[in-house]
């Protein structure tokens, strides 16, 4: 009885995490592109948020993975979350891949 409303916190906890991570690095993407100066700050706030929406993502699609068997699928279908959370995982993925270690090594 315990275990189910301590795994839906922590499915909230990350579902809100994606969407306040997501919508920082979206905002300080377009700030940056928009002003056209990116400062230290700027950068590696890019860098955590990216990196927190890739990790909620790839999280929240595991959990959607999990819960939807393929067993249960008709056709093996993915549904409309898993494809979403899977989609941004891929992508943040590649971009974090790409930013992070720039970000890292720069002087």
């Amino acid at each position: 009885m315990y275990r189910p409303t301590l795994t839906r916190l922590a499915l909230r906890v990350l579902t809100v995490m994606f969407w306040v991570s997501a919508t920082i690095c979206v905002v300080t993407i377009a700030a940056s592109s928009f002003t056209g100066s990116v400062g230290a700050w700027s950068s590696w706030t890019t860098g955590v948020s990216l990196l927190l929406v890739m990790l909620s993502s790839g999280g929240l699609a595991w959990w959607e993975f999990r819960s939807n068997p393929d067993a249960d699928a008709e056709r093996g279908e993915w549904t409309n979350k898993m494809l979403f959370y899977a989609l941004v995982f891929c992508i943040s993925f590649f971009v974090a891949f790409l930013y992070l270690p720039g970000l890292y090594f720069a002087p």
